[in-house]
């Protein structure tokens, strides 16, 4: 079952790659994705690991060396991209960066597939077994 959280804020849920408990700079786990300039030729700029998603954006982590301009593809595989805007830069420590994105025209119904396709890779939390009591008092 994948973790979705909405937030304070926030349009849409989001589902985590990783564990929101920990900080990112310790963080291993996410989805490597790849990206490209937004312009005709599309050229590498470097990879990614997105850190959570949701239907209008996502929070990627990169190096700071790739110098990442403001709207570029994001490409999950060979079949999958979505075009993205820069609306925030976090800087995580010397080497790594946290860029929140928002998709730019991107298509509902793709970004909806790309959610289900990656719902497995969510981070679960582990909760506590609820028990429920009868309440005798009235």
């Amino acid at each position: 079952m994948p973790y979705p959280r909405q937030q304070p804020g926030r349009q849409f849920y989001r589902w985590y790659f990783y564990d929101p408990t920990q900080p990112l700079v310790t963080q291993t786990k996410g989805v490597p994705v790849k990206l490209k300039s937004a312009g005709w030729f599309g050229g590498e700029i470097g990879s990614a690991v997105v850190k959570d998603m949701s239907g209008g954006g996502a929070g990627v982590l990169v190096p700071r060396k790739d110098k990442v301009p403001g709207k570029f593809w994001v490409c999950y595989d060979r079949n999958t991209r979505v075009k993205a805007v820069v609306k925030y830069r976090q800087q995580v420590d010397d080497k790594l960066e946290f860029l929140g994105l928002a998709w730019v025209n991107a298509d509902p119904q793709l970004v909806l597939k790309l959610l289900r396709k990656l719902r497995r890779r969510a981070f679960v939390i582990q909760q506590q077994p609820v028990r429920l009591v009868q309440n005798t008092t009235a």
